[in-house]
């Protein structure tokens, strides 16, 4: 989807489960996260049910721990990853205790919680077209 479409979709309250925002451009990843991260919530909401997280500080299982819980008092909860290319386990195979983390998280991507909204900013770059998990975001 293009970046006008997304903001479009965003601003009629059309919200889907992942969002994986990449890009040479940081510019638009900004402005599509911090849409997001003002406008799905509002303020009395954001205390229980918003996360931002810095990919320097998390891995995949601690994101996917935070996106498989349900929103407290609220029809969404929103988790923004900002710096994803930092993910320590993205793209690596496996965690320090050898689970298979990368699978968990393609499982979530193809069965997400649709009361989650979870958004990666992935800045200076795009994750390899050919892998597995770039094609399911494509088709999700």
């Amino acid at each position: 989807m293009t970046f006008d479409a997304i903001l479009k979709e965003l601003k009629k309250k059309i919200y889907h489960p992942v969002y994986f925002f990449q890009g040479d451009e940081p510019y638009y990843i900004d402005v599509l996260s911090d849409f997001i991260e003002k406008n799905v919530l509002d303020e009395s909401e954001k205390e229980f049910n918003q996360t931002v997280l810095y990919g320097k500080d998390v891995d995949m299982a601690t994101i996917l721990s935070y996106a498989k819980c349900f929103p407290m008092m609220s029809n969404y909860q929103v988790i923004i990853i900002k710096e994803a290319q930092d993910i320590r386990n993205l793209i690596k195979k496996a965690d320090k205790d050898g689970k298979d983390v990368k699978d968990d998280f393609l499982a979530y991507v193809e069965n997400p919680l649709k009361s989650t909204l979870l958004v990666f900013c992935y800045k200076y770059g795009k994750i390899d077209a050919r892998t597995k998990l770039a094609k399911l975001l494509d088709k999700s």
